[in-house]
């Protein structure tokens, strides 16, 4: 039900009381076939919201908190960043979320399985797109008024037996489900198998009509539910089912959020599935290659002869040399007992005897070569059976818990197998650190050159730049945090105050800024900067836990 006309129904609705007399902070993309409008609402909260294009199982979801927007991302329309929002509206016609500016400008979120977009609306007009926009952009766009909509039809269907009964008879065509689907506007699929399952094969006319009245008036006032299927992959409904309980959302914006997580983490867990068995296989080809390589006779073959050579020499050590490269001698072990001659390639400075114990010394060193390819061999058959039963394994797994206890249990044999990369030895920082929260992270300097590094090279225009005021000390730089999170500011400027002169005063002014706003001076020693557009804060130094 993720694109149902309900569903955006609600989630329309949502985001009309939360974000209408806020702005539209700003609209880019940071991933192919993904879309994201940043907002702030009347108070000040940041809010996001995304579009995605490329899946049926993924459509539009939000997140609460500031834009986490990247270098690589694309910025799209700016023109219309810090632009009032009046409203969002759906279509009553179409799965069509149209937001409103004050410009008189609308952007159309098209929420069709086959088909998402959004694109920029002028006097009716396409003006820009997300998708297709080459061949969207100049095109009318006409919103229906005419029609009375989805939710009027189908509340005159709910109001009278009669009316329902008839439309339902005027669609000749098809199965029962296609009858239904054609009767009722905005039934898809999803919610007309609903219905024939609640009648429990009672097709009757009375049947249905209680069953879609029932179903109906569920959807105008829903209990949004996250689920799980079978196979571990997450569903969202607005329908309740007792056989099948799930997590339950008042607000149908909170149920798409947490749907939406879990999403990724399922589609994020099968890519990463696929790709181990990708390398199990190509691991397993490894493998076998080496084990079809295995030809422990040539060894052994090889050892026999550098013997046989020894005791050849031995026993011909009273025959004279007449070239010091090599020798000609009968061979006294030829089965065939006719004492063929065979010639033996000598090593010149040394004598027969030297030489004969030489083919000793290789014929014990080939056999222990032959020794450890065969230990190889014994290896490389084991670690085949140990990758066959992973891969195995692998095709038992769906949900990201079941993926992740994979991995936990089996990631040293894993890595061993080149299956999973090797953890490279982190570098230590140059800087100290504290973790201030799952995302935020406070970097203090160490000394005078070490703050220009942290200041000039570690840090980010947007990053949070703060010093102990009037104090020598170290400089300190909050990443992960906005200015609007005045809390871990406070902690970072507690621990700013610290490391700084006046870490013993009882209350230490502590200035913060962006980073941007930091700059070197003219002629100015290592560790002193220039500060533009510095907020205060008055603190007691505390150290960090």
């Amino acid at each position: 039900m993720l694109r149902n006309y309900f569903t955006l129904y609600h989630a329309a609705m949502e985001l009309h009381e939360r974000l209408a007399g806020g702005k539209l902070s700003g609209i880019y993309s940071q991933h192919k076939n993904e879309l994201t409008l940043s907002f702030t609402d009347r108070d000040g909260r940041h809010m996001q919201l995304f579009l995605v294009t490329h899946t049926p199982r993924l459509s539009i979801y939000t997140r609460e908190g500031a834009s986490g927007k990247t270098r690589n991302s694309a910025t799209l329309m700016n023109e219309f960043n810090g632009q009032e929002v009046v409203g969002f509206a759906i279509s009553p016609t179409d799965r069509e979320i149209t937001i409103h500016l004050a410009s008189g400008t609308m952007l159309v979120m098209q929420l069709f399985t086959s088909n998402t977009n959004l694109f920029l609306v002028r006097e009716n007009r396409i003006i820009d797109a997300f998708k297709q926009k080459s061949t969207l952009v100049g095109q009318l766009f006409q919103p229906e008024h005419d029609s009375p909509g989805i939710l009027r039809a189908l509340e005159k269907v709910a109001l009278d037996k009669a009316r329902f009964i008839k439309q339902l008879q005027n669609e000749s065509d098809g199965n029962i489900a296609e009858r239904i689907s054609a009767a009722l506007p905005g039934f898809d699929r999803t919610l007309v198998r609903e219905m024939l399952t609640r009648t429990d094969g009672d097709e009757s006319p009375e049947a249905l009509f209680t069953t879609f009245q029932s179903i109906f008036y569920e959807l105008l006032d829903p209990l949004a539910e996250v689920r799980e299927k079978e196979s571990g992959e997450p569903e969202f409904t607005l329908l309740h089912n007792p056989k099948r309980p799930g997590h339950t959302f008042d607000s149908v914006l909170e149920a798409l959020a947490h749907y939406s997580s879990a999403m990724w983490r399922f589609l994020d867990t099968k890519e990463e599935l696929k790709s181990l068995r990708a390398k199990l296989q190509q691991q397993l080809k490894k493998n076998q290659k080496k084990l079809d390589e295995y030809n422990p006779e040539f060894l052994a073959e090889l050892a026999r002869n550098y013997e046989t050579s020894g005791h050849l020499l031995l026993a011909s050590l009273y025959q004279q040399r007449a070239e010091r490269a090599s020798i000609t001698v009968k061979n006294i072990f030829d089965p065939d007992g006719l004492d063929s001659e065979v010639t033996i390639p000598l090593k010149e400075a040394l004598t027969l005897q030297e030489n004969a114990e030489h083919y000793f010394s290789k014929a014990s060193k080939t056999r222990g070569k032959l020794k450890a390819m065969q230990e190889r061999h014994q290896k490389d058959k084991e670690e085949k059976a140990a990758l066959e039963k992973l891969l195995a394994t692998t095709t038992t797994l769906v949900t990201p818990k079941e993926a992740r206890h994979f991995l936990e249990q089996h990631g040293p044999e894993l890595k061993h197998s080149g299956a999973l990369p090797q953890q490279k030895k982190s570098t230590a920082s140059p800087f100290r650190n504290v973790q201030l929260s799952g995302t935020v992270t406070l970097f203090i300097g160490k000394n005078a050159t070490n703050n220009d590094l942290l200041t000039f090279t570690h840090a980010k225009p947007n990053d949070i730049w703060l010093h102990a005021r009037g104090a020598a000390g170290s400089h300190c730089l909050l990443k992960g945090a906005t200015l609007d999170q005045l809390p871990e500011i406070r902690k970072a400027a507690e621990i700013a105050a610290w490391h700084s002169a006046a870490k013993h005063s009882e209350l230490v002014p502590v200035i913060y800024t962006l980073k941007k706003y930091v700059r070197h001076g003219k002629n100015l020693p290592p560790g002193q900067v220039i500060v533009e557009r510095e907020h205060v804060l008055l603190v007691r130094p505390a150290r960090e836990v």
